[in-house]
């Protein structure tokens, strides 16, 4: 359990610019899955590292959520110019 923190610090620090993201959350999860229980009862320990997962997290959340419109709205605009041609 003494390495929890710093393994949260590294997935963090990985996650930043890394294009494995679903990789590094998978860790997360599994981390959270195995010694969640643990982290919360030593909460103020782990504060620090959580900030900076939330911190990585809702930032790539935020880069994925504007592609994702992007994209959304690429498509849309396809589709219709695929309909006029068609009708």
């Amino acid at each position: 359990h003494e390495h929890i923190s710093q393994l949260i610090q590294f997935l963090s620090k990985c996650m930043e610019d890394s294009p494995h993201l679903e990789y590094y959350l998978q860790w997360c999860l599994e981390l959270l899955q195995s010694h969640g229980l643990f982290m919360e009862k030593n909460r103020g320990k782990y504060l620090r590292s959580f900030r900076a997962l939330f911190r990585v997290v809702q930032s790539r959340f935020v880069d994925l959520k504007s592609i994702c419109n992007d994209n959304k709205y690429s498509l849309e605009f396809l589709e219709q110019q695929a309909n006029l041609l068609l009708s």
